[in-house]
């Protein structure tokens, strides 16, 4: 044992010393295929596995044939005695084999190891029965390889699985079907894993192979006798239901699914009623294989119908109604699994019935029934958990949302049948609120909601002659008229508020049920109730409500914002115990702002309001900021910046309810925000815990923009020089947006001020992309990405804005910086939507330098360097002509030769039929077309005309 273990750690180093040399690449797999058969170390083993692994994906592809036969050999004796008997118990090492003989094969089959599939086969004659699994295990894999849909494959993979899959059909799938009845028979009275296996094998691969070597008597008869074996019968069902989800004619389709059903039937297995099964996880198999049935008979009526094959298409028809029972009988059972594994076939049938020019009588009651089955499987249990959301909580969730998903099925195919279902429910929930649980209250409420979202108000609902005789008016008024309000239970009461907000359409032609409901919003019932849970939901809800109603709370505004004063002026350090969360008290700043600017009352009043409503903001943020010089406790600065944070984010969104300057004025308020602005620019100058309170300014100034226009001037240059010192990647990618925002706004105005900090920013912003990463973090990369977007983004806003003197006021050698910088973008940025963005920068430039000399050396780059980029991009294989976001920048290339020839005329085309087109060898005639598309065309046509060129130069060159 001393001396194996010795070799083992002996190659281990040895492989790695071969691995990191890349040298003596066939005797380091060779001596770990050997330590692979002698060593009992499992780590040691599976190292030595990776090895071979490591080789195969690698380096096999391009080895010559005498390592290629030397691995074939080494494969084939993991197969052999006495290997196979140290691995009864080691799954884990016995799918990483099965997995490197698949990579062996994809690699080799079937140029190289022609017999792969026949050398697996003749193993099997040993009868060993980890020979047995290991050549299921392997068989499994190469379906992973070859045919799992779930793998995204490139288009050379997939013409080399397709090779593989046509050459395994000529020469051996009729041997490997035949290996597995052998199995099955041989194996099914002693070992029922591996016969598990086997039907896996079945199923993987019956998608692809002729389907008579598995549907007929000999493997059906064996399938159907194991649905009776406990052991087998979950195997079994979802064999069976690979088969049955098989493409095929549809004819042939309808005969094979008859059959099955006709022999399940008469074996008991498939039953009309709940079964008494104490098995789930069998019921959830049969299930599918119901749920599969019926998507068979689904999709061969949808096939048959459109062929025009009326008459086959009814007894399809036919055939599908017949198994309504089980689709009703599995789709109510109390298992939500068993249920949910059906929900696609009652989706299915919907459709069809959608098809017909008009419903039967027993269609139109099957619909009903499926609906009343989809109300009751809605409810909640009674242990759901509301307070702490577990695995079963996050599940019923999602059964949910199926569920929901069949409801708009049958609401868009018969909306009145769903409309009076949903109305008498309500109406009876409502009438019996005390005695009736709250899952029944509950699924009435949510059914009236859905109803809303798949049968949105188009102006009808709630308005016109015969509106209040409406089913959804009648609905509503059963529901403000009620005490829903004061039920108990946390899911009805926020359902309630939902609804309130869903139909809020209702309180236009009601107005005077607005005061109950603000009641019910203000009290314990909701912002005010006991739990957080409510609290929290209700708060957002409540923003929500007063938008659409605000125009009718005018004259009890400042009443309302009286009720609420309390909850904003808490302020909590933390969330910690917090009445209400930060982003609680977001949505009710908001709602306060709006409040504040609604209430019928003068300018001045409302900017005394407003006043009050931001002035505690302020004060908390004047005293907590000399705290963080202050405080030595890491934990507590951190806490400190977060509220000063927020306190700055309540701030901001009380000014949401502005749209422009203008509202903003003559709402009185302008001068609140104004002076608001000192103390909040005051949060540039903490050291610490920079980037979290620069975010919060940046939120300010971002409104006030927006709010206080040209007010805001004065504050630019501090502000913009302060968020720019030690700025971070992240924090550059936020102040972008801000810059772009104020040269939108003040365009030329912006221009004295920029052209001072422009190479500031281009440094600050280029020295953070330059930053090294792994090329391995996924997140680094789009991190370094989105940071070359924005600062596209930043010189696109300056040449569409009016802007360009801030760039042509700097030096050659910084404006050839910048011109540069957006060239390289043009021709490597990874993403078309940038590269569009650079070309349209260039293009830009083009016009609006083109035709004069203002910008010394201009033009010389034009020639030199952008007209280049305009062939050498498209000309890449990377940049795809039928991608639609690199159809668009092809559009901006257009633009760019055409505003050329506009700007430059004759000078332009001379230098591409002299200078440029020749040194890259372009022909006459093809030269001869493009600048006739220049010439003539618009630049829709050209951007058409040079997909057609740069494909056809492809194909040239």
């Amino acid at each position: 044992a001393c001396v194996r273990t010795c070799v083992c750690v002996c190659v281990r180093a040895y492989v790695c010393v071969c691995v990191r040399a890349c040298v003596r690449v066939c005797a380091c797999v060779c001596a770990c295929g050997c330590t692979i058969m002698v060593c009992s170390d499992e780590p040691v083993r599976f190292f030595c596995l990776q090895v071979v692994e490591h080789h195969i994906r690698e380096r096999h592809s391009a080895a010559d044939d005498e390592t290629s036969m030397k691995l074939r050999k080494l494969l084939l004796s993991w197969l052999q005695e006495p290997f196979i008997s140290g691995l009864a118990d080691k799954n884990f090492v016995k799918n990483k084999m099965a997995q490197l003989f698949a990579m062996a094969c994809v690699v080799d089959y079937p140029s190289r190891w022609v017999s792969f599939f026949s050398d697996l086969l003749s193993c099997l004659s040993t009868g060993h029965l980890v020979v047995v699994d290991l050549y299921l295990r392997i068989l499994l894999a190469v379906d992973v390889e070859v045919v799992d849909r779930d793998i995204v494959h490139t288009p050379e993979e997939n013409q080399r699985n397709t090779l593989i899959k046509d050459t395994m059909r000529d020469h051996c799938v009729f041997s490997l079907v035949e290996s597995w009845y052998q199995i099955m028979v041989t194996f099914e009275q002693y070992d029922h894993e591996i016969t598990c296996l086997v039907m896996k094998v079945v199923g993987a691969y019956v998608s692809w192979i002729d389907i008579t070597y598995i549907a007929n008597d000999k493997f059906s008869s064996l399938l159907l006798r194991y649905l009776q074996v406990e052991q087998l019968q979950e195997s079994s069902c979802e064999c069976l239901t690979e088969i049955v989800s098989k493409g095929m004619d549809p004819m042939n389709k309808l005969q094979l699914v008859e059959s099955l059903t006709t022999t399940l039937k008469e074996m008991g297995i498939l039953t009309t009623s709940a079964s008494n099964d104490d098995d789930a996880d069998y019921q959830a198999k049969l299930s599918k294989l119901v749920n599969g049935i019926g998507m068979a008979l689904v999709i061969s009526y949808n096939k048959l119908l459109k062929g025009d094959n009326k008459e086959h298409a009814l007894i399809a028809l036919q055939a599908l109604e017949n198994k309504m029972p089980y689709l009703v009988r599995y789709l109510n059972d109390e298992d939500d699994d068993v249920s949910l594994a059906v929900i696609p076939f009652a989706i299915g049938y919907i459709g069809v019935l959608k098809s017909l020019d008009s419903m039967s009588k027993s269609q139109d009651e099957m619909l009903k029934q499926l609906l009343l089955i989809n109300i009751n499987k809605m409810k909640y249990d009674e242990g759901y958990s509301f307070l702490t959301e577990g695995e079963d909580e996050v599940m019923f969730m999602e059964y949910r949302r199926e569920l929901k998903v069949l409801f708009d099925n049958i609401t868009q195919l018969h909306s009145q049948l769903v409309l009076d279902t949903v109305n008498q429910l309500l109406v009876t929930m409502l009438n019996n609120l005390d005695t009736e649980g709250f899952m029944n209250v509950e699924v009435a409420l949510r059914f009236f909601y859905m109803l809303g979202e798949v049968l949105p108000d188009k102006g009808c609902h709630f308005s016109g002659p015969a509106a209040s005789s409406s089913p959804w008016h009648l609905m509503m008024d059963v529901v403000v008229n009620s005490r829903l309000s004061y039920h108990p239970h946390i899911a009805v009461k926020i359902q309630y508020f939902e609804l309130l907000v869903r139909y809020e359409r209702y309180f236009a032609a009601k107005p005077e049920h607005i005061s109950t409901v603000l009641e019910a919003f203000l009290d314990e019932r909701g912002i005010r109730n006991h739990h957080s849970m409510v609290r929290s939901r209700v708060s957002y809800l409540f923003l929500r409500f007063i938008k659409p109603v605000k125009n009718q709370l005018s004259g009890i505004a400042e009443q309302v914002l009286k009720r609420i004063e309390d909850l904003l002026f808490m302020l909590p350090e933390s969330d910690q115990g917090a009445y209400l969360s930060s982003n609680d008290l977001l949505f009710m700043y908001e709602a306060a702002g709006i409040l504040v600017v609604t209430s019928n009352t003068s300018s001045e009043r409302r900017c005394l309001l407003m006043n009050q409503l931001i002035r505690p903001a302020l004060d908390k943020l004047i005293y907590y900021y000399p705290k963080m010089s202050e405080v030595g406790d890491a934990t507590k600065l951190e806490g400190y910046a977060m509220f000063l944070y927020q306190l700055m984010s309540y701030i901001s969104r009380t000014t949401k309810v502005f749209p422009n300057q203008q509202i903003t004025r003559q709402s009185g308020c302008l001068q609140c925000f104004a002076e608001a602005l000192p103390v909040i620019l005051k949060g540039l100058e903490v050291p610490i815990h920079k980037e979290t309170l620069h975010s919060g300014v940046r939120q300010y100034l971002h409104r006030m923009i927006i709010c206080l226009g040209d007010e805001l001037l004065n504050y630019v240059p501090m502000a913009i020089t302060l968020l720019l010192k030690d700025c971070q990647s992240q924090n550059i990618q936020e102040f972008i947006p801000l810059i772009n925002q104020l040269i939108t706004k003040y365009k030329h105005r912006m221009s004295p001020f920029l052209q001072e900090v422009f190479m500031s920013i281009i440094h600050t912003i280029l020295k953070c992309s330059s930053e090294p990463y792994d090329p391995r973090d996924e997140e680094a990369a789009r991190d370094k990405q989105n940071l070359q977007k924005c600062y596209y983004h930043f010189i696109s806003s300056l040449v569409n804005n009016n802007a360009l003197e801030v760039i042509s006021s700097q030096g050659s050698s910084q404006l050839n910086e910048v011109l540069d910088s957006i060239v390289q973008g043009a021709m490597e940025f990874p993403d078309p939507s940038g590269q569009k963005i650079c070309f349209g920068i260039l293009k830009k430039l083009i016009e609006c330098w083109g035709q004069s000399q203002s910008v010394a050396g201009f033009m010389d780059y034009v020639y030199k360097t952008i007209i280049p980029s305009c062939f050498i991009v498209p000309m890449n294989s990377s940049f795809d002509l039928n991608d639609g976001h690199t159809f668009l920048a092809l559009g901006e290339i257009a633009g760019v030769l055409k505003t050329l020839y506009q700007k430059r005329g004759e000078e332009f085309l001379q230098f591409l039929v002299n200078t440029y087109l020749p040194s890259i060898n372009l022909s006459q005639d093809l030269t001869q077309l493009l600048l006739q598309a220049i010439q003539q065309a618009d630049a829709k046509v050209l951007k058409n005309y040079l997909k057609v060129f740069f494909t056809q130069l492809r194909t040239i060159s």
